[in-house]
């Protein structure tokens, strides 16, 4: 029971039935007639067999169809979306490849970012960056929790984001954090005012800027 409870949830009651019909009705049409009792198979019997089997033999060669046709639809969005990365990853501007650069200075696999942010928001529309929950995106949430998308982490050498090649020293990551944006610093805070309308404010400055 335990053997045809994986099959079901494998292939499906209808695939499982299918090979059933199509192996016996095939076994019955090719088995020699003096094994078969009596005067063999009528007419009927061997019309319906025969239906069986070419149906059969439909069904899966239409699976294998759509199978095929599935793989190459999903390869040929995989090689689009790399396309797509690649030309996001080859333009990257400042404030895109600090938002990157911050994954490997606070060695992190997930940030809180802003999503109105136009770099974080551009960065995710783009496949780069992925969001941890799709449904904070949904309700528009200040923060969001990102990571950087596993198709585009091959693509996202020392050179696109502006990183010396090798270990960073100490004094080369105080750099990069003193010329991290606004939004990235650690004294940055976001709130949302009885309005509804959110402001992005940082400790010490008396500005404020004002987002959709």
């Amino acid at each position: 029971m335990e053997f045809l409870g994986r099959l079901i949830a494998r292939w499906g009651i209808l695939d499982i039935f299918m090979a059933w019909v199509l192996t016996a009705s095939g076994m019955l049409l090719v088995i020699p007639k003096q094994w078969l009792p009596g005067a063999g198979l009528n007419a009927q019997l061997l019309m319906a067999l025969t239906i069986s089997c070419v149906a059969g033999l439909a069904y899966f060669l239409s699976r294998g169809v759509l199978l095929m046709m599935a793989s190459i639809t999903g390869a040929v969005q995989h090689r689009r979306e790399l396309q797509r990365l690649s030309l996001m990853v080859s333009c990257l501007d400042h404030s895109e490849r600090a938002i990157l650069r911050e994954f490997i200075i606070t060695r992190r696999s997930v940030l809180s970012l802003p999503l109105k942010e136009p770099a974080v928001a551009n960065l995710m529309e783009n496949g780069v960056l992925k969001p941890m929950n799709e449904q904070h995106v949904h309700e528009q949430r200040s923060n969001v929790d990102m990571m950087i998308n596993l198709a585009a982490r091959p693509l996202l050498s020392y050179k696109a984001l502006g990183l010396p090649v090798g270990k960073l020293s100490e004094e080369q990551i105080e750099h990069l954090k003193s010329i991290r944006p606004r939004f990235l610093q650690p004294d940055y805070k976001a709130n949302r005012t009885h309005s509804g309308k959110l402001f992005r404010i940082r400790a010490g400055d008396t500005e404020s800027q004002t987002a959709a």
